[in-house]
């Protein structure tokens, strides 16, 4: 499908993107720490950021002093809404600051072409990328037919309570996403600028977190014997665990790719107490299914690994498999009008097409597509300074400049693309 903007209008607006205040914005974002259940405070201030920059913007509470910030920027009619959305959770916060400065809760400019800083790569570069597009738009005197709604919110990190680890901290994996689309977030399509390296994703896996518990006997370490150790029985588990994983993987591809299955945790006995054995040992797994496969076909799967395992081994009798968290994956088709103008005004503005792919790691882009809004997953951080894709765990979170002006741009256009231009 052909970009149906004017081209001439398009670059009115670029030329107009103000890189100072994109840089200024993602280091003042990154300067607030936000680690998952904590985000109030940078909640406000993005409502702030909204608010000055033209939207009809609310401050949505969550429960627990955390909030989503939307706003909205309502069009002059007859176009569709487009939405951009993006987490203001970080993966961890200050207690990680002594990793090094891509772990520090503060926005620092390297070379005048880094930004470092916890959140700078996940995602609050998107963030600021998404209110620079809108800002240029405005000031270009270009009025939209549909509306632009921006939606920062809270409690995206994949995170779960489970056992004694419960409360706000734990509350990831879509709860603010899915709070601001049944409280008035809505919009015909959404872009989700988390860190693809300008790569456009259309699929998202889905995830299944399973919890094995095996059972064992509380006894003293002079009466103890390895038969009767929960930890010991665990391991004929995880054998059986780690032959099914590959046999999984290979017969779940989608084409090239195929998704994953990671043992997270172990958890088993008292490190304080070392004259016990313990009387169960848990084995934690996420499971990672493709988009059209939901969460129940992962479970049994394991469950049936289990089952077996404990046919053959009499003693382990009490075994158990339970899902605690369960994610869908979803996608939309490559010819769907959304992807179709990404694809077009990547290309135009960058001189090629955009890779496509389908992504491990979960998103709130599910989310949206299970409510029915259209989403792709399409960012710009990615790319790391010392070379390659992907997070540098040694360097930390890190985002480029020129990577963030050259997506603000592809913004703007399809903005103008999808929500059309009222001359």
């Amino acid at each position: 499908m052909a970009n149906r903007v004017n081209k001439d209008l398009v670059r009115k607006a670029t030329d107009l993107i103000d890189r100072d205040r994109l840089v200024n914005l993602t280091i003042d974002l990154t300067n607030i720490p936000s680690p998952t259940g904590y985000e109030g405070d940078v909640a406000r201030a993005y409502h702030e950021v909204l608010k000055g920059a033209g939207f009809d913007a609310t401050l949505q509470p969550i429960g627990d002093e955390r909030y989503n910030a939307v706003g909205r920027l309502q069009g002059e009619g007859g176009g569709k809404s487009l939405m951009f959305n993006g987490h203001l959770d970080t993966s961890f916060g200050p207690e990680q600051a002594h990793r090094g400065l891509g772990y520090q809760c503060k926005g620092t400019l390297v070379d005048d072409e880094w930004i470092y800083g916890m959140g700078s790569f996940n995602m609050k570069f998107a963030l600021a990328n998404y209110v620079t597009a809108v800002e240029a738009i405005r000031k270009a005197g270009i009025k939209l037919g549909g509306d632009v709604v921006i939606a920062g919110v809270a409690g995206e990190i994949e995170k779960a309570p489970v056992n004694e680890y419960e409360g706000r901290q734990y509350q990831g994996y879509g709860v603010g996403t899915k709070y601001a689309i049944t409280h008035g977030a809505t919009a015909d399509f959404c872009i989700l600028g988390e860190p693809t390296n300008m790569m456009l994703i259309p699929r998202h896996c889905g995830t299944t977190w399973i919890k094995i518990t095996v059972p064992g006997q509380l006894i003293h370490t002079a009466w103890s014997d390895l038969e009767r150790n929960a930890i010991n029985r665990a391991r004929v588990v995880l054998d059986a665990i780690h032959e099914w994983i590959p046999d999984y993987c290979q017969r779940n591809r989608l084409g090239d790719f195929q998704p994953r299955v990671n043992v997270s945790a172990i958890e088993g006995g008292w490190p304080w107490r070392g004259a016990r054995t313990p009387d169960n040992c848990v084995i934690y797994l996420d499971v990672r299914t493709l988009p059209n496969v939901l969460p129940e076909q992962a479970f049994n799967e394991v469950r049936s690994v289990v089952k077996s395992v404990v046919k053959a081994n009499p003693h382990l009798a009490g075994t158990k498999a339970e899902i605690f968290l369960s994610a869908p994956g979803t996608s939309i088709p490559d010819d769907h009008e959304l992807v179709q103008s990404v694809i077009a005004a990547h290309t135009h503005q960058l001189g090629q097409a955009p890779q496509m792919g389908t992504e491990t790691w979960y998103s709130d882009a599910a989310h949206m597509n299970r409510y029915g809004i259209p989403t792709v997953n399409y960012g710009s951080a990615g790319r790391i300074r010392t070379g390659g894709g992907g997070f540098s765990t040694a360097q930390g979170e890190h985002t480029h400049i020129g990577d963030m002006m050259d997506i603000v741009r592809v913004y703007i256009e399809v903005m103008m693309d999808l929500c059309g231009v009222v001359e």
